[in-house]
């Protein structure tokens, strides 16, 4: 589970680096020489993508969820405030979400 936690994360990165994930980047993203977040390619970026866009046909409060924390970096105590729910609600919820994202990731890259 840790692997799709990195994984989002970066995705989280990629996905809020760009105007829309619909569109490419044309030129190389600058930044700082101390930035360590994870980040990922464009390939592997739209894979994710595709994955967290399906959960949102399965499951749209997980889908929620996992835009608000990865992208959005709210915390589930915070998602669970602005829900009016108890953050161990909403952590489950999204323990839920990464199990079905990772589900779909691996069966992209099978395919691919």
């Amino acid at each position: 589970m840790r692997d799709i936690r990195y994984l989002l994360t970066a995705w989280g990165n990629w996905s809020g680096s760009r105007i829309g994930t619909e569109y490419k980047a044309a030129w190389p993203l600058v930044t700082a020489s101390c930035d360590i977040r994870p980040m990922l390619s464009d390939a592997d970026g739209e894979t994710v993508d595709r994955a967290v866009g399906r959960l949102k046909h399965f499951d749209p409060l997980g889908y929620d969820i996992v835009v608000a924390y990865y992208r959005g970096k709210a915390s589930c105590r915070a998602i669970a405030r602005k829900l009016e729910s108890r953050p161990d609600y909403i952590t489950a919820c999204l323990s839920r979400a990464e199990a079905y994202v990772a589900g779909r990731v691996a069966g992209l890259l099978e395919v691919a």
